[in-house]
């Protein structure tokens, strides 16, 4: 077995931040390798992989660690002490089995009912404003979809507040687990919504609020795990809130989803007059664009891959971004081509923005259905029941920032209500 080259340093997690999305692809072509050894998050060194190859490997629970690989300050900020994200074997499998069963065809429908009428009620505030920033509006609305699909009492004059507060958890994830600028800002924020859940969850268990049945309030509120205990309120109030801080997060593909539509006109009308384009459209965007860039893991046991070994005890990441550009995997990767999908076998090894593996027991992301769903019907609304105007903005997308964004958030204005007035 060969040895795995390395990208030099005593800690590159400052390359890594300075390349972003790119940087794992820079290191695998200066070094002609598939995999590839860099020290990072204090110096702790990882075995680089990417591919299908890699995903399959990254996602085998009999080999590979998650527990513990997840950076301090991005569970405190990001996911949450004692979150999902952050734990294995059976307790994972056994709380996994819980957000797993709100994916009901019913729950499903909901999302997309739910997507579908909020953005119908928001045209008119849209025709309203000067201008539109689709990122900060979508993180809004799409707040609303959140919690009332998670059946969570969100007054009406808090639900800015509760957007902005996601928002700036989710962003934290550009600190990569080091110092950053908004890190208290980040605790604080994080603290806030899990005080306001916390709160939702005691008050369903002692019946004093009654979310319907099926809905994540109630079901977290009344879970017991598979000793029979139910959830400590502030770990429920953690995971709850992970049932629907996904959906938020949604609103970086929304704006993608725009830039896409903006940049490849044809797309617009072939979303408009083909039934299944939306999907297809949806899932590129989550392909083309950057959103996760690598997630890490450990060896459990020594492991051969491609030709090295990677020791036991070792890092591991999985390179979320390349996979997604990865040219044995996609044919011309770097073009946006939303008919790829036509003839796609559904792998849960290739298309892996919101992790890969199975949902029922890797770390594979719950919503990720309700993502796409989501994404649908806003294509569709932006598509087909408005027409807008796209002023001269920048509408660069940093690679080497992360987490990636469109730069201008997207703006539109002269926002008009498409009516058949025949």
């Amino acid at each position: 077995m060969a040895s795995l080259k390395r990208d030099k340093g005593l800690d590159n997690t400052l390359k890594v931040m300075k390349q972003g999305y790119l940087y794992t692809t820079n290191q695998r072509n200066r070094l002609n390798t598939t995999v590839f050894e860099t020290k990072a998050l204090g110096g702790k060194p990882f075995a680089v992989v990417t591919g299908k190859e890699g995903a399959e490997m990254f996602y085998n629970n009999d080999i590979v660690q998650r527990e513990g690989m997840l950076p301090k300050r991005i569970v405190n900020t990001l996911f949450g002490k004692g979150a999902i994200h952050t734990i294995d074997g059976k307790k994972h499998v056994d709380r996994k089995a819980l957000f797993m069963s709100l994916m009901t065809e019913g729950n499903l429908n909901y999302v997309r009912e739910l997507t579908r009428t909020l953005w119908q009620a928001n045209t008119q505030r849209m025709e309203s404003m000067d201008e539109v920033n689709i990122y900060r509006e979508s993180i809004v609305l799409l707040t609303k979809v959140g919690t009332r699909w998670a059946g969570v009492q969100a007054p009406p004059e808090q639900i800015e507040r509760i957007a902005t507060d996601m928002d700036i958890m989710i962003d934290s994830f550009k600190g990569l687990g080091g110092v950053f600028k908004g890190y208290k800002e980040s605790k604080a924020a994080r603290r806030r919504v899990e005080d306001w859940l916390e709160d939702q969850i005691l008050e369903t268990r002692k019946g004093n609020i009654h979310p319907p049945e099926g809905t994540a309030l109630y079901e977290f509120a009344h879970w017991e795990d598979y000793l029979g205990n139910p959830m400590d309120s502030r770990n429920c109030a953690i995971d709850l809130m992970n049932t629907f801080r996904p959906l938020i997060a949604i609103n970086r593909f929304v704006s993608f989803g725009l830039l896409a539509m903006h940049d490849n006109p044809v797309s617009r009308e072939k979303i408009k007059s083909e039934p299944d384009y939306a999907y297809k459209f949806a899932q590129e965007v989550r392909r083309y664009y950057p959103f996760v860039p690598f997630l890490p893991g450990k060896a459990k046991t020594d492991i051969d891959f491609q030709g090295v070994t990677i020791p036991a005890g070792h890092g591991l990441a999985i390179d979320v971004y390349g996979t997604l550009h990865d040219e044995s995997l996609w044919e011309d990767p770097n073009e946006f081509r939303p008919e790829r999908f036509e003839g796609w076998d559904g792998s849960p090894f290739d298309l892996i923005p919101q992790g890969g593996g199975d949902y029922w027991t890797n770390h594979r992301c719950a919503g990720e259905w309700i993502t796409v769903i989501i994404m649908e019907e806003t294509m569709k609304y932006f598509a087909e029941k408005v027409t807008y105007d796209v002023p001269e903005q920048d509408l660069t997308v940093d690679l080497n920032s992360i987490p990636g964004y469109v730069k201008s958030g997207f703006v539109i204005k002269n926002v008009q209500e498409v009516v058949d007035r025949r």
